[in-house]
């Protein structure tokens, strides 16, 4: 994020940067710094705009109107008002024209298309030779002979579960013990021999 937007809920033009911002992709790349509340700080003689969380940010004296645009990446040149939106207007433009396969406009909603790889999603892009029109209709069987890969809604599939009353093959809780009293017996022994070596 190398831009900081300054500006205040009361300035019509900072609405309007703001409006066209929240409907950008550009608004993920901007620091927002409302500058409403702010003061004069009494030692240093700087300003300082105090944030929601009640964190305190000097407020650059380059800045003097708003809205105003720092750009960081730029020796903090700042510009004011038309200027960021003649700055910001080809940005999103891109972003648009990106989001639309620089198409100018959305692509339809599919479920399944030659686009994406994603063939016969919602349903086959075939029928049978000996299937009829009427078949594919709600007036026939709506099309359910072609429903080999899907269930149909009074489908009625049964898991199978083990019983209530089955109880896992896991070690049980005195199976454990004795097998951490069997290690524990088997390093005294080791820790005797060590001991008669040595």
């Amino acid at each position: 994020m190398s831009l900081v937007l300054y500006y205040s809920n009361y300035c019509e033009n900072s609405k309007g940067i703001l409006r066209t911002l929240s409907k950008s992709e550009l608004k993920n790349e901007i620091h927002f710094i409302c500058i409403d509340k702010r003061f004069r700080d009494s030692q240093s003689g700087g300003i300082y705009v105090l944030l929601e969380n009640q964190q305190k940010i000097l407020l650059p004296p380059q800045i003097t109107k708003v809205p105003a645009m720092l750009l960081l990446k730029e020796g903090n040149a700042v510009i004011f008002g038309k200027e960021i939106e003649s700055r910001l207007k080809p940005q999103t433009e891109y972003t648009n024209l990106a989001a639309t396969g620089f198409n100018g406009e959305p692509m339809a909603f599919s479920l399944g298309s030659d686009q994406t790889g994603c063939f016969g999603v919602a349903s086959d892009s075939f029928s049978y030779w000996d299937q009829g029109s009427d078949e594919l209709l709600a007036k026939g069987d709506g099309g359910l002979r072609q429903m080999y890969n899907y269930a149909a809604v009074e489908n009625n599939f049964k898991i199978e579960t083990p019983p209530d009353n089955w109880s896992p093959d896991k070690v049980g809780e005195t199976a454990m013990k004795d097998m951490e009293s069997e290690r524990n017996k088997d390093l005294q022994m080791q820790n005797m021999n060590k001991q008669i070596l040595n």
